[in-house]
């Protein structure tokens, strides 16, 4: 059962027996997320609909399964020399390492196969140490002679990995230069946060930026790395670590390091753990998710329910104060992801929301709660803590971040290769919450744009286009207009964010960018765009060279502020994506064979 036909047997139920007119009514009624939370789960108990909890468990016969299609999918790879066959063949064998029980013979055999897959790759370092984990665990005698010989063999290759020069360059490029602001500590002190009825909390420049400035560089409160890409990165860290290591318990994660799988257990996997088959199967989105981590972390990161509860109040006591969101740290007042509370007073929208809209986040709500509550001791209360408070907090919790979650979490993305070494396609692979970039607001045509080190988690903004003292920065949340008439703009944001767009683009009607026009450039500017946007250069960037963004980076900076009277044209808009195609190079980009996913689910095969 998927939690969308959870959602439609309650419905169908209701509808059956006449109640869903009066449980609208109801639930328009209630002012609180924990009474709105708590009413729909008893609902749900009535009508006896809560999906059950699903367990499974590591076996041997499933990882052998799973090792024999890495098999096969390997032996191909090795007759037909695609590199493909081999990225699936070590999907599979990631999967036979997941459902493995611990120190066992299909466990050292799954990263034995692994390492000849590293081997092919050409990966020599990552083969040695997949063999070294063998030999430090219980391993089949038959396996010594073969893997001696494999590090031999690693040892005596040409591991050419080469100095990166443009390293340091581009480390320098993403570095947020000069101070950062007292409160909003990620932030550059160029920027302000200010509020007003019409928008809200917002950013606004309090003096003159420039074209591909760093403004700001935010670690998020935590990562969900998305289920596609449960077998390529680190669970936790989101490192492309080739040598992932399992969960001890569960059959659905991957970790690169001790640190990382004790610092999500310790953060949200302990609670998780027993539910991801049934989180995985049921296919919750993103958002929901998100919600639900959300949730988890704000009571993992307090000692007991007693003290998030305060933090709670004390965050909300500060609603529409200069401190909101704000937490004291040493006497001073600091927003930072890092703290539940500037999480906690993200926006919901929840007084612009449907009845429908309140009714299915709810529902999703109740049906976490049901989880944490029967399966997990996440709900256990200490002495001297209330249950029903705690209960109601919890009720209230996830449903506020089943809220908070479409119109703020970020998703993290690279560009990947495609089968002609061009890499223009985006790659999602994970989402979070980044408190201080979602008080940015829209625009169709954005004055910043958002990078993220591959393999990593912090979030980089960069100007995009030059930005006066006292101008709002603007990102873009998915609708430009270079890409969307503006009514179909208009119609995305309001459904998902909740408000009618009055941008620039929108104020004026930009075309899309087919139908912008070339601008009547002095000279010296047609010169100079003419030479940065050769057809060479730009196929060079398709194809990611690093070398060729770097040389590129600055001078096109200094080319958009040229073009920034003119806009919209033609020109403007293609110096704009050559500027965000080195960034996309500069936060790494995805080999082609990350794309060729192989078909998994919650529940494994039957052997």
């Amino acid at each position: 059962m998927s939690i969308d036909s959870c959602y439609e047997g309650i419905i169908a139920k209701l509808n059956e027996s006449g109640k869903i007119y009066e449980v609208s009514k109801k639930l328009m009624t209630l002012t609180t997320n924990a009474d709105r939370g708590l009413y729909v789960y008893d609902t749900i108990k009535s009508l006896k609909l809560f999906p059950k909890v699903l367990e499974v468990k590591k076996c041997h016969k499933v990882s052998t399964h799973y090792r024999n299609l890495g098999n096969q999918y390997f032996q191909r790879g090795n007759k037909n020399l695609h590199k493909t066959d081999k990225y699936q063949a070590w999907q599979y064998y990631n999967l036979s390492l997941l459902h493995a029980p611990l120190d066992s013979d299909n466990y050292a055999l799954a990263l034995s196969n692994r390492s000849a897959v590293f081997f092919t790759l050409k990966k020599y370092d990552e083969c040695i140490k997949d063999i070294e984990k063998v030999f430090s665990m219980k391993h089949p005698d038959n396996l010594k002679g073969k893997l001696n010989k494999r590090i031999a063999e690693c040892k005596s290759s040409v591991s050419k990995k080469g100095n990166n020069n443009n390293a340091q360059k581009i480390q320098e490029l993403l570095a947020l230069k000069g101070p950062t602001d007292e409160k909003y500590i990620c932030a550059s002190s160029k920027l302000k946060v200010v509020h007003s009825k019409e928008l809200g909390r917002h950013v606004v420049a309090k003096e003159d930026i420039k074209v591909g400035e760093v403004l700001a560089r935010e670690q998020p409160y935590f990562a969900l790395l998305l289920k596609s890409q449960f077998l390529f990165f680190c669970n936790y860290c989101l490192s492309m670590s080739l040598n992932l290591m399992p969960c001890e318990t569960c059959c659905f994660v991957l970790y690169c390091s001790d640190e990382c799988k004790q610092k999500a257990w310790k953060e949200y996997h302990k609670v998780e753990c027993s539910l991801m088959a049934t989180l995985v199967h049921m296919d919750f989105t993103k958002l929901e998710l998100l919600g639900l981590r959300t949730a988890i972390k704000a009571r993992t990161d307090h000692s007991d329910w007693n003290s998030l509860l305060k933090t709670i109040r004390e965050a909300e006591a500060n609603e529409n104060t200069e401190n909101q969101g704000l937490v004291k740290v040493d006497d001073k007042w600091v927003y930072d992801s890092k703290y539940y509370t500037s999480i906690h007073m993200l926006s919901s929208n929840v007084d612009k929301r449907s009845p429908s809209d309140i009714f299915q986040k709810s529902v999703t709500a109740a049906v976490f709660l049901y989880f944490l509550s029967e399966s997990t001791d996440f709900m256990k209360v200490d002495g001297g803590e209330d249950t029903e408070n705690v209960r109601r907090c919890v009720a209230g919790t996830l449903l506020h971040h089943c809220m908070t979650s479409p119109t703020n979490m970020h998703g993290i993305a690279s560009n990947i290769q495609n089968g002609e070494g061009i890499y223009v396609k985006e790659y999602n692979i994970a989402s979070a919450p980044y408190a201080f970039h979602s008080l940015i607001n829209h625009s169709c045509a954005p004055n910043v744009t958002r990078a993220t080190k591959l393999g990593s988690t912090e979030k980089v903004l960069f100007a995009l286009r030059p930005i006066k003292k006292g101008m709002q920065i603007l990102d873009n949340y998915g609708y430009h207009h270079a890409l969307e008439d503006r009514l179909s703009r208009q119609q995305g944001l309001k459904f998902q964010y909740k408000f009618i767009c009055s941008c620039e683009a929108c104020v004026n009607n930009w075309p899309t960018y087919f139908g912008l026009r070339s601008a009547n450039l002095p000279a010296h500017i047609r010169k100079m765009k003419d030479q940065l946007l050769r057809r060479t250069t730009i196929e060079n960037l398709q194809k990611g060279d690093e070398s060729t963004a770097m040389e590129l980076f600055k001078p096109l900076c200094a080319l958009a502020e040229l073009l920034e009277p003119y806009a919209p044209c033609a020109e403007l808009a293609d110096c704009q994506e050559t500027l965000k195609q080195c960034c996309a190079i500069f936060e790494g980009l995805v080999p082609f064979g990350y794309g060729n996913l192989v078909p998994w689910s919650a529940i494994p095969p039957k052997c």
